[in-house]
């Protein structure tokens, strides 16, 4: 589990530092829909390799509700919502928001998905979400004053919506495919989302050059795809709250291999205090050993 959890994290920096890459060029829509259409390629090459993975892409095939729900949930509605979010408050904003994600996952769990809510989860959910946000705060110049009510009430509800969906999304894919392994169940919830992402994309793909579409193809298949059979993976395992929570470290990592790779200065004490505060927080909910109840 703790070589997953590693995993996920280190995957996850990855897409972070090579979304960040692409969005500064590139349309936000194109990357988005770019990624997840790579992906959906690659991982179904994979499945369709072996008999075994032919025959859960079939049984996942067969519950084509579950697909699409899940697609627009976890990524059409997620990348719609934050990259619609991030022009109206920032990405800083947007990110505060989606750091409520483990929170999220918290209370829906426990009202709608008998999950085993504890003292030990809740504290850590709280500890870890609240230096995450924090750390947003500090890092993204969130000064008040600076944008309308209405654009900020615009872009705070895309992004709650967004985060919301994601939140549901653990629990959905966990009650509805759960008997199907993450690599065969993958493709069949990304080709839905990949033709729902395409119409916010069209307008920009004629702005995107061929390097640029070399770069989204190695960033879905090299790093998405991966990233997503080992989130989900997690999901399966250990419940939506324990995979949120393990990813609310990315941002500090992100911070980190900014400093290591010399385009960030080194992380200061305020920083390094609230990645203290969000890896104890992880480390109550993850530690856990109370077994996730399966939907």
């Amino acid at each position: 589990m703790a070589v997953l959890s590693a995993a996920l994290a280190v995957l996850l920096t990855g897409t972070w530092l090579l979304s960040g890459a692409l969005a500064a060029s590139t349309p936000p829509m194109a990357v988005a829909a770019g990624r997840t259409g790579f992906c959906f390629v690659a991982l179904m090459a994979v499945a369709v390799a072996t008999g075994t993975g032919r025959a859960g892409v079939r049984a996942a095939a067969r519950r084509p509700g579950t697909a699409v729900l899940l697609g627009f949930l976890g990524f059409f509605a997620y990348a719609a919502g934050t990259l619609g979010a991030m022009p109206l408050i920032g990405t800083s904003r947007t990110n505060v928001v989606v750091t409520l994600l483990p929170c999220l996952s918290f209370v829906l769990g426990v009202m709608f998905f008998r999950e085993r809510a504890g003292a030990r989860k809740a504290v850590g959910t709280m500890a870890a979400a609240a230096a995450a946000c924090g750390y947003a705060m500090v890092n993204g110049g969130t000064s008040a004053g600076t944008t309308e009510v209405a654009q900020f009430a615009t872009g705070v509800g895309l992004a709650f919506a967004a985060t919301l969906g994601f939140a549901l999304y653990g629990f959905v894919y966990r009650r509805g495919l759960a008997d199907v392994a993450p690599l065969a169940a993958l493709p069949v919830i990304l080709g839905p989302a990949t033709v729902m992402l395409l119409p916010l994309a069209l307008p920009a793909l004629d702005e995107v050059a061929a390097e640029q579409w070399l770069g989204i193809a190695v960033l879905g298949v090299l790093v998405y795809a991966p990233a997503y059979v080992v989130q989900h993976r997690l999901i399966l395992l250990r419940g939506p709250l324990f995979t949120a929570a393990v990813q609310l470290v990315v941002p500090f990592l992100v911070r980190i291999s900014g400093w290591a790779l010399g385009i960030e200065p080194a992380p200061g004490a305020q920083e390094l205090a609230l990645l203290a505060v969000c890896c104890a927080g992880i480390w109550l909910v993850v530690s856990d050993r109370t077994p996730a109840v399966r939907s």
